[in-house]
């Protein structure tokens, strides 16, 4: 799943929001707040502090919206919800994760004044409207685009556990059975065979629908795998793991049973009262699960050993 990105505007603001939604979908997947975002009989405030839940990133398209008058003076000013909405997603998901795309002629807020906002200069068009500068705001969603990147790329704490969940689970497993495999090859013994080279494939789930314990019960045995114990000097206890040679190489098989706290984390958010999923719920599920992936492999990415002998696979 790509990185999502919600996308706030006046209903003045739609024509820039369209702009802005071509440049990055390729890469995120964009939703415009008039997409099916907020339902019926749905509180907005409520909608709105779930939705902020829901996305790796929001983007508030500050247009000339309305006039305000300051010490005398009229100003051009974004639409009251917009800035609220800005507020909003700041405040949940940090200052790195919530930007404001403004049209340059309008006043800020003077709390925004000194921060680096992307920003377009307008232009008029054929009927005398105001209209974005292409080449101008295509500039400010390039740089704009690389800080997302970036972001990703450092990977980083949010509302929600997976990130903590994925760090927990590299540390007190995945490094353990990496350095393990690394200290004794070519000779690896695992109930009585020897094996020349070994590898961790990590299994994950498609989705949090069930237990995973038990789904991970049913992935191993229609693989046919064995259960095996791998003692490591780190800990006192061993290691339990699944694992099937293949030739001279030996494969060890893991599904993260870890991830059931993500599923328990989203159900308590949600103050669930229901037993099936809202579409609200599958989607932060999809997020975190995404995360926990991303995260995973980012640390997989700085360990060299393994960068060697780790590998991630999805649940067929």
């Amino acid at each position: 799943m790509k990185p999502r990105i919600f996308i706030g505007s006046s209903s003045e603001g739609l024509s820039v929001v369209k702009l802005v939604k071509d440049f990055f979908e390729p890469d995120y997947e964009c939703v415009v707040w008039n997409e099916d975002v907020f339902k019926e009989n749905e509180n907005f405030l409520e909608t709105l502090l779930k939705s902020a839940s829901l996305f790796d990133f929001g983007f508030m398209i500050f247009t000339a919206d309305d006039l305000s008058e300051v010490r005398t003076e009229i100003f051009e000013v974004p639409r009251d919800n917009v800035l609220f909405e800005y507020g909003l997603f700041l405040g949940r998901l940090g200052a790195n994760k919530a930007f404001i795309i403004q049209d340059r002629n309008i006043k800020l807020p003077s709390d925004l004044l000194g921060i680096t906002i992307s920003n377009y200069q307008t232009i008029k068009d054929a009927d005398g409207k105001n209209v974005p500068d292409w080449d101008n705001l295509h500039g400010a969603l390039d740089r704009l685009k690389k800080r997302l990147d970036e972001s990703l790329r450092l990977g980083t704490l949010g509302m929600l556990p997976s990130t903590v969940v994925a760090i927990s689970y590299f540390e007190n497993f995945v490094t353990l059975v990496a350095e393990w495999i690394k200290n004794y090859e070519p000779k690896i013994e695992i109930n009585g065979v020897v094996y020349k080279s070994a590898k961790l494939k990590i299994v994950i789930p498609s989705n949090l629908d069930a237990d995973i314990k038990k789904r991970a019960t049913i992935f191993y045995k229609k693989k046919g795998l064995e259960d095996s114990e791998m003692e490591t000097v780190h800990r006192l206890f061993p290691i339990h793991v699944s694992s099937k040679g293949d030739g001279d190489q030996l494969v060890i098989y893991d599904m993260p049973t870890i991830l059931n706290g993500i599923d328990k984390a989203i159900n308590m958010y949600f103050r669930v009262g229901h037993i099936g999923k809202s579409s609200e719920q599958q989607l932060t599920e999809e997020h975190e699960l995404n995360n926990f992936v991303r995260v995973l492999r980012l640390l997989i990415e700085q360990d060299a050993f393994c960068k060697e002998c780790v590998e991630i696979g999805i649940e067929e």
